[in-house]
């Protein structure tokens, strides 16, 4: 089932995303992210309870990231696993969307 959550804390938002990224619900994902981004500049994706990511995800990810950039802000992904990380790698938006090393 698809899930979209938002927490706020440490100065950031954290959207919490989980199910299916597709077609079906990739405007909706874009939606939470740009409101996300609407009360933070720095926004983290966390995919750990996301099952599948096809294109029209993938471009709700990159869209929130540029918008993010163009804000002066930043976004970043993580808890991607198995099809999902695989996806991420294979498209090269894996490193474009992974928070900086510390």
């Amino acid at each position: 089932m698809f899930g979209v959550e938002q927490v706020s804390g440490n100065g950031a938002v954290t959207v919490k995303i989980s199910g299916d990224i597709d077609l079906a619900t990739a405007d909706k994902v874009g939606d939470a992210l740009a409101s996300a981004l609407g009360s933070s500049a720095n926004v983290r994706v966390d995919l750990s309870g996301v099952t599948f990511l096809d294109s029209t995800g993938i471009r709700a990810l990159v869209q929130a990231y540029r918008l993010a950039s163009s804000k002066g802000g930043s976004l970043h992904v993580f808890g991607a696993k198995h099809w999902v990380a695989k996806v991420l790698d294979v498209t090269g938006v894996g490193p474009l969307l992974s928070a900086p090393a510390e």
